[in-house]
């Protein structure tokens, strides 16, 4: 069993909820939210910053893969009208004094959180997104065998570092990123 298959044993109710959520999939709706997306990804850059500088040698590489990724993905969001100085919705705020926290804790909670991030994300946009709609390029984006292989080489690495997690401490953070998920994702409601 992999790791992810683990995360939803552990989660399967709160994944659900997210991957059952009414989401409204209107241009403006939609244009709020990827402008309220740029300071959280702008977190997760730094986040991931943070990370490259402690990663072991054989985990750099793909660690700079998955910041090339972020900052490609900042630069589509500044595209789309997203304004670096604009105000930021509270859920955004919450979610980016949860990576702040995240960012305390030893290495190996961190890979693996950046790898829950990244694929709870993943699967709830799958979930909820289908179609045509100003959406399609960002889907278009995350479908893309560069970034599944990104996730891919997340996965493969989380995993390694996993036994040294103890569980209470996995279980609670997981518990905050998903209801951190479940806002964001709220954001579209």
């Amino acid at each position: 069993m992999g790791l992810l298959d683990a995360l939803k044993l552990s989660f399967p109710e709160a994944l659900e909820e997210i991957k059952a959520m009414p989401i409204r999939w209107d241009r403006d709706r939609f244009a709020f939210w990827l402008k309220q997306d740029f300071p959280f990804v702008e977190a997760l850059y730094r986040y991931q910053v943070g990370l490259l500088r402690e990663a072991p040698q054989a985990h750099r590489a793909p660690l700079v893969q998955a910041l090339m990724a972020t900052v490609e993905e900042l630069d589509w969001l500044l595209a789309q009208g997203a304004d670096p100085g604009a105000e930021v919705h509270p859920v955004r705020q919450e979610y980016i004094g949860l990576l702040e926290e995240l960012e305390g804790l030893a290495y190996p909670y961190r890979l693996v959180f950046l790898y829950f991030l990244n694929r709870l994300f993943l699967e709830a946009w799958n979930a909820h997104v289908e179609g045509d709609g100003p959406w399609q390029e960002l889907s278009e984006h995350w479908s893309a065998p560069e970034f599944q292989a990104v996730l891919y080489d997340l996965e493969v690495m989380a995993q390694g570092v996993a036994a040294e997690l103890h569980p209470e401490v996995l279980a609670h953070y997981l518990d905050r990123i998903m209801e951190m998920e479940k806002k964001a994702w709220g954001l579209l409601l």
